[in-house]
């Protein structure tokens, strides 16, 4: 009976989820920064930084483990995806569940060309920090008025 509400509670946590998604997509408060993948189990939370010389993705993954994290730049889009796994014995005794478990994807469109040879990314304390270093193209040019 237990696994049956964890289960229930896992669907009304997803419905819960699509309805904020929404709404937050047409009022503009978390606009989707590229294509989304409705079979994943949770989405992390990320956050991104610009400054002149490019732009640093911080994507929260508690409980995950660096090997379980792929990440890969296609067609001007980053995706962050993986899974985390919890124990074997984790799922019989679970009466309440509110820490996501199974895959996660992400997808964030990069507005301006990045020098994909010097993409760097690390992971530690349950942060993933991807630095995009931009393109001399994509940087600002000052031109200068004769």
């Amino acid at each position: 009976m237990n696994t049956e509400v964890a289960a229930i509670e896992k669907d009304l946590q997803k419905m819960r989820d699509n309805i904020y998604n929404t709404f937050d997509a047409f009022l503009g408060a978390r606009k989707p920064q590229a294509d989304t993948d409705y079979m994943a189990e949770w989405v992390p939370p990320a956050d991104v930084t610009e400054d002149k010389d490019g732009f640093t993705l911080y994507v929260a993954l508690p409980g995950v483990k660096k090997e379980e994290v792929e990440t890969e730049i296609k067609d001007n889009v980053l995706v962050i995806s993986g899974k985390r796994v919890w124990g074997p014995g984790a799922q019989q005794s679970l009466v309440r569940q509110e820490i996501p478990a199974g895959r996660f994807y992400r997808a964030f469109k990069i507005g301006v060309q990045v020098k994909a040879s010097a993409v760097k990314a690390a992971f530690k304390d349950g942060i993933l920090e991807v630095r995009l270093p931009k393109s001399e193209e994509a940087k600002p040019n000052k031109i200068k008025i004769d």
